[in-house]
């Protein structure tokens, strides 16, 4: 963000806290399984704007009638959905295909024009004369099952045809130089098989040498386009996107503000005869051929060899310009027309590309199976050249690699932050589709407000459903209910998302105008990844550091080779995308890399900037004692992080405090403390002089008056959120100020073992219960809703009582003689039910489970835990205070 924009909204902050905008609420795809009623579309967009959503992309999923998508009905009931939005203040986001993988447009891009069929570049290295491409499989969609490969082939297989020779070449078996390559092209025939292609070469191979021939054949039967061929860009604009425009007319861009495009990649295959560096097919036409011989100053068919061997000294060189070349035409072919059409009606570009490190930090090990080089899944920075705003996507509840990336590249290009895409695979089984309806509240808002705090403005749910499935129906994908589950608004505690969409919309709010404290510059190593491949280890060596900066909450960004260029050095300083770092971190970067980065890391010593090298030791001129030959532990990270200046407000944890923190435009410290753990932690808060502080409450969207200290003390409880804004003051204080004291003990509690009686909707009456084990273990295992848990209590006393219930499983909602106490959704479940008169009292909890135990109920994917935890598990607390103790929650 610019300062002029930074400057322009520092006034309005207040203001988005307390009523956040549509851009800082929760964002989902509402998946679409058949063409709803209009009654059916009014219903559920008024329950999603009710529980706090501010934007809403229709997505069609592999349950709804392919024939139907893009249909005169589809297209009516689309436009009718947005009118909808429109009279509830939702915004609406085009996702821009059927199912996922733009720029398929449900199969209509190929259909009558099979020459924009993917086609792809497959090769195989012999000792002899002959050879053959047999066995071509994609195994990651193989893998999802007979429904995808139905969706993404006709008959459910690929097929090749029209193969035709590129290249082919005589080289050494070993020690491979361009002096050594031979192109004997014109000595090759080939002939089509059932099962592929062969070829004959008629020429002469001597003793320890090799024939590598290199074949294009064309998927006949694939509906993925070629995304190399600026004609199936623009056919995908003409059949897949300009019909919505049509439809919607003036709903664009007032309401439907943004296109946001997924995953666009081909089929990754392999076959038998595969070899060497690169592990799938690329995408291939006679244009990519023609640019790489220009870009990288060879002929063609050394620049292929090159792919896949050594070369010697020219081999980083000439890899790293193929997969430029080869990355730019992607964009230029596919993404340039679909971002002259968002041009043209006023839409800003979004969305996300594969991102092989989703669900964790390392590179590539989140899609470890493909080589993202042959997809637009290894130039982050550079495709988010082409967006308008960023887009990720970040897989199950765990930190990761995700939110921080693209707030990175949103930064070099010129914004900040990011929106973040978050589904679920299943972790009870292997079948990764069957999703998790385990999903607890407390859960997500965890995940939620880590991904705010890492650099989400907002978060995408993946997704909300039109229909919850079938029963006895087990299929992946083709049943709704197996469709990388939870469909949220099928939770029995989607009551309780409200609640939770607000405070992690205020909290993104709060966080909207900083730059934030960024000590630590990771680089992103870019050529290092197209030259070594994503089995390198600077896959690994650059995970670990994001990794363990973020568990430390050591402020980093992640830096591309334009943006360090670009730096503007200072003394012990840089700066880079008007953000200012005291080190660099260079994971595993290959010698070639390192070797165009010398001087300018050389130029940061002398200035007295940390450079911090892991897996590249030895190099002259660096300092050694900032090198290791391997991934650094957390240890090794947290004693470099030691060595940085200290910054104006220092906190020091004690416990699982996490912090988020950054500069807004009147020259405050915003800054997010989060207890990640199960326990009370402590947070102090240090400033080089006397604190100047506010205390901004996310659940209420209010803010305190500003107070001072010479420190803070602070207690957290689990999962607890404090949001404050400081800065340095001119006034004294004589002495520390605690806040938020999450520690304070009752003078007597008691514990709240029997009398209970419980019922649901399936029960005919209230029966007598244990509160010690869930209800799951007491005749109600495939139950999922609420149960209703009551007793009376007798008070005997005039003090301050909390309702404490220490094992809730998932969320609660409190009644005290049939008044509405509280509702809770996360640890630690307290209500506070004031002082109330001595005698009996009836209390009545509601707690609502997971849809676990009613979705996976017989089915493959029940897993070990089923059935999983549900109700009360540990009895209830009464905790008595003093009548003047009041809890600050």
């Amino acid at each position: 963000m610019t300062e002029q924009a930074r400057a322009g909204t520092a006034g309005l902050a207040e203001a988005w806290f307390a009523e956040p905008e549509a851009r800082f609420k929760p964002a989902a795809y509402w998946f679409w399984h058949s063409l709803p009623t209009r009654q059916e579309m009014t219903r559920q967009l008024t329950d999603f704007a009710d529980k706090g959503y501010g934007t809403i992309l229709i997505q069609t999923r592999l349950a709804f009638p392919r024939s139907l998508y893009m249909s005169a009905a589809f297209l009516d009931c689309y436009a009718e959905a947005v009118s909808i939005m429109a009279r509830f203040g939702l915004v609406a986001g085009l996702y821009d295909d059927y199912n996922w993988t733009s720029g398929q447009a449900g199969g209509l891009t190929v259909e009558g024009a099979d020459h924009l069929r993917e086609r792809h570049l497959f090769w195989a290295t012999v000792e002899g004369l002959k050879g053959e491409i047999t066995s071509i499989e994609a195994p990651i969609i193989a893998s999802m099952g007979a429904d995808i490969a139905q969706w993404l082939y006709e008959g459910g297989i690929p097929r090749f045809s029209d193969w035709e020779l590129v290249t082919a070449a005589v080289h050494p078996a070993q020690s491979i130089t361009g002096a050594d390559i031979r192109d004997v092209t014109s000595h090759v025939a080939i002939t089509v098989t059932e099962s592929g292609c062969e070829f004959i070469a008629d020429c002469d191979i001597a003793g320890g040498e090799r024939l590598t021939v290199f074949l294009s054949a064309r998927c006949r039967t694939s509906r993925l386009p070629n995304y190399l061929l600026a004609q199936a860009g623009a056919r995908f604009v003409e059949v897949g996107l300009k019909p919505y425009a049509v439809a919607l007319g003036n709903l664009i861009p007032e309401t439907l503000q943004f296109l946001f495009f997924d995953q666009p990649a081909p089929g990754f295959y392999k076959w038998a005869e595969m070899e060497g560096n690169l592990a799938n097919s690329l995408l291939y036409c006679p244009e990519l051929a023609q640019r790489a011989n220009i870009a990288c100053g060879r002929p063609i068919h050394a620049v292929l060899l090159a792919l896949l061997y050594d070369l010697g000294a020219d081999t980083g060189a000439l890899r790293a310009s193929f997969y430029e070349t080869y990355t730019k035409l992607l964009y230029e072919s596919f993404f340039g027309p679909v971002k002259s059409f968002c041009r043209d009606l006023g839409l800003r570009l979004t969305g996300h590309e594969i991102l092989p490190h989703v669900g964790g930090f390392s590179l590539n090990g989140g899609f470890s199976s493909i080589d993202p080089r042959v997809a637009p899944a290894v130039d982050f920075f550079g495709l988010d050249a082409l967006r308008d705003e960023t887009a990720v996507d970040a897989n199950n509840f765990v930190a990761q690699l995700a939110p921080k990336l693209g707030d990175s590249v949103a930064w070099a290009n010129g914004r900040s932050r990011t929106m973040v895409e978050i589904y679920a695979t299943a972790l009870r089984t292997g079948r990764r589709a069957a999703g998790q309806w385990e999903l607890a509240p407390a859960t997500l808002r965890l995940q939620s407000i880590r991904l705010h705090m890492a650099g989400a403005r907002q978060v995408v749910m993946h997704g909300l459903y039109q229909t919850d499935g079938y029963d006895n129906d087990p299929r992946l994908f083709t049943n709704p209910r197996f469709d990388f589950a939870p469909g949220l608004n099928f939770e029995p505690w989607w009551p309780h998302h409200r609640a939770m969409a607000l405070e992690t919309s205020r909290l993104s709010a709060f966080l909207e105008d900083i730059v934030p404290a960024t000590q630590v510059a990771v680089f992103y190593p870019l050529q290092t990844a197209w030259e070594k491949g994503p089995r390198h280890e600077h896959a690994i060596q650059f995970g670990a550091w994001c990794e363990h900066l973020s568990a430390l909450s050591c402020g980093f960004m992640i830096l591309d080779a334009k943006s360090l260029s670009m730096a503007e050095i200072g003394e012990g300083t840089f700066t880079a995308n008007g953000l200012s770092f005291a080190a660099l971190v260079l994971p595993g970067l290959s010698s070639f890399e390192l070797e165009q980065l010398e001087g300018t890391i050389l130029d940061l010593q002398d200035a007295g900037v940390h450079v911090w090298l892991s897996g590249a030791a030895g190099r002259r001129g660096f300092d050694t004692n900032a090198q290791s030959s391997h991934a650094p532990s957390r240890e090794a990270v947290r004693d470099f992080a030691a060595l940085l200046p200290r910054p104006c407000f220092e906190v020091i944890a004690k416990g699982s405090v996490a912090n988020a923190m950054g500069t807004d435009a009147d020259g405050w410290t915003r800054m997010v403390l989060f207890n990640d753990g199960a326990d009370i932690s402590r947070a102090g808060i240090n400033g080089i002089s006397e604190l100047e502080f506010e205390i901004w409450d996310a659940k209420s969207g209010t803010r305190t008056a500003p107070a001072f200290a010479s420190l803070l003390d602070i207690s957290l409880d689990p999962e607890q959120l404090v949001c404050l804004r400081l800065r340095a003051a001119a006034a004294k204080s004589s002495q520390p100020v605690a806040i938020r004291d999450a520690a304070s003990s009752p003078y007597r509690f008691e514990t709240l073992n029997e009398g209970w009686t419980f019922e649901t909707s399936e029960t005919e009456r209230p029966g007598p219960i244990c509160v010690d084990a869930g209800w799951q273990l007491q005749g109600h295992a495939s139950f999922s809703g609420a149960g209703i848990y009551s007793r009376r209590i007798e008070i005997g006393e005039t003090a301050q009582v909390v309702l404490d219930l220490p094992g809730v499983s998932v969320a609660a909602t409190a009644y005290l003689d049939g008044r509405f106490v509280g509702a809770c959704h996360h640890p630690p479940f307290r209500f506070d039910l004031g002082v109330p008169s001595i005698g009996i009292h009836h209390v009545v909890l509601e707690i609502t489970n997971t849809a676990a135990n009613r979705y996976y109920a017989g089915t493959p994917y029940a897993g070990t835990t089923w059935p999983d935890e549900s109700g009360l598990t540990q009895p209830p607390r009464l905790l008595f205070f003093p009548q003047t103790f009041r809890r600050d929650d």
